[in-house]
């Protein structure tokens, strides 16, 4: 790919009189970084984007099938660090995202996305090993160790933010485009979305797990906004006060006109929170779709997906954060994946004694770094159900029911837990407090992550798995442009 930038994004860099070329959107030379970052400290603006279920050999490497689908995110490697050593936490999904903002590790629900009842988490007091980790009791669905939504005594980087008079902000894809579906514009989760339908909320399920299409009537519009990727939902300590979850759980782009967002909000310092936490939609985050544009393999908006869309919104939303006042003063993006390809896992595949049901097992290895523990809730290896479909979904599973017996009539989805961690992702750090072409080799994990970003904005205390001894935040192999 040509390092000028193309469209628009070349038009708000000239607008804003940064040199041309991408490199340059990070630093103009290796003479021009700014003397208003010399440590990690002096960093006050962090853009965290986090992506989906890709493995470092996909995003990074040359010989996967989707390996060249994005070269953007490549060349952006060169331009800041590549952490060749990062990894996920946790399969499927929401375990990840709640470790990188709260600290806390797996729970039964939580690992396999809360699809069943979205329940809360019983506290059942703390672990023994670590008085900062929530040990899990019974919840609704009847699972030990299980539940969705912590209690309110639980913290999340979040408040520590708040202590430290910092502001922030969750920026979700397509959240609100369909408030049949969302429920809300702003802040929304499922027994909220209930509670206003008017629906029992002790048997409420998340509708937002898969994507939906508009219809051409335009009664149904498209949204792929997915609970399970926003990680500030899942807190009562955060949604319990719906108007501060409001004030800063809110759209990455408003359905309305009223022209508000991150793109509004990074017009100034002023109004570009401290923290950004972006969550792209289930396309634009590279969940769906796998990227060839080919038919029946897109997203149900009819984009590519996979390593393709993610290029393509990388594309859009990089140049305008690193025109922004605040990225350029002081700024911090911060590029990783939730997880591996768990969808490229072996599987296998049996039936039961009538043949029924087809039961489809995920062999999940779960490879980790940092010395990561599982916690007090789950334990490996370890056998879970995520969920049950009827024969007609086989095909969106890639299953072709031609060669089922005819007696199937549910397709049982299960995951065979070996290891407790999400397996070697990668991530791309940029910053001016970073040289590019910087390749780091230590390993660092979403709790490493965590631990970081409490560092950066000295909040005095490490939550959850990140007050682990062994565990290291990024450290002189990342910024390596600070000046001493």
């Amino acid at each position: 790919m040509s390092r000028k930038i193309k469209g628009a994004a070349l038009a708000t860099a000239v607008a804003l009189g940064l040199c041309a070329g991408l490199g340059a959107l990070v630093a103009c030379s290796d003479d021009n970084h700014d003397d208003a970052i010399r440590t990690q400290q002096d960093i006050k603006h962090v853009f965290v984007i986090t992506l989906e279920n890709k493995d470092f050999e996909e995003s990074f490497g040359t010989d996967k099938p989707a390996s060249g689908q994005d070269t953007f995110l490549k060349q952006l490697a060169t331009q800041g660090a590549l952490l060749t050593e990062y990894f996920g936490t946790g399969h499927v999904s929401l375990d990840n995202y709640i470790a990188m903002m709260s600290g806390q590790p797996s729970t039964v629900d939580t690992e396999t996305d809360c699809f069943g009842l979205w329940s809360d988490i019983v506290d059942d007091g703390n672990d023994e090993t670590n008085a900062k980790v929530l040990k899990a009791g019974t919840d609704a669905n009847g699972h030990a160790g299980g539940g969705c939504v912590y209690p309110a005594r639980v913290k999340t980087f979040a408040h520590q933010l708040d202590a430290q008079g910092y502001s922030w902000k969750g920026y979700m894809g397509d959240m609100g485009n369909d408030l049949n579906r969302d429920g809300t514009m702003t802040c929304s989760f499922p027994t909220r979305t209930d509670l206003l339908a008017h629906k029992d909320i002790s048997k409420t399920k998340d509708l937002t797990q898969n994507a939906q299409a508009a219809a051409a009537s335009s009664d149904v519009k498209e949204d792929q906004y997915a609970t399970r990727h926003n990680p500030f939902v899942y807190f009562h300590s955060i949604i319990d006060d719906t108007d501060y979850c409001d004030a800063h759980v809110v759209p990455l782009t408003y359905p309305d006109a009223s022209g508000k967002g991150l793109e509004a909000d990074l017009k100034s310092i002023d109004t570009t929170p401290n923290f950004v936490f972006v969550t792209p939609n289930l396309c634009d985050d590279g969940h769906d779709g796998d990227g060839t544009g080919a038919a029946g393999k897109g997203c149900k908006n009819g984009a590519p997906g996979g390593l393709a869309s993610i290029d393509a919104f990388l594309q859009k939303w990089i140049p305008l954060i690193m025109a922004s006042p605040a990225y350029q003063k002081d700024g911090l993006i911060i590029i990783n994946f939730d997880e591996s390809n768990a969808s490229s896992s072996p599987m296998t595949t049996t039936f039961n004694s009538d043949y029924s049901q087809m039961n489809l097992t995920i062999n999940l290895q779960g490879d980790s770094c940092c010395k990561q523990q599982a916690g007090p809730n789950v334990k490996r290896p370890d056998d879970q159900v995520l969920t049950t479909l009827p024969v007609a979904f086989a095909s969106t599973l890639g299953i072709d029911t031609s060669k089922l017996p005819p007696s199937v009539k549910v397709i049982q989805i299960g995951m065979h837990y070996v290891g407790v961690g999400g397996d070697r992702t990668g991530a791309v750090l940029l910053s001016k407090a970073i040289k590019p072409g910087t390749v780091s080799y230590t390993g660092y994990n979403h709790y490493s992550l965590l631990k970081s970003l409490e560092d950066i904005f000295e909040t005095g205390e490490y939550l959850g798995y990140a007050d682990d001894e062994a565990l290291l935040p990024f450290g002189d192999d990342v910024f390596t442009n600070l000046k001493k």
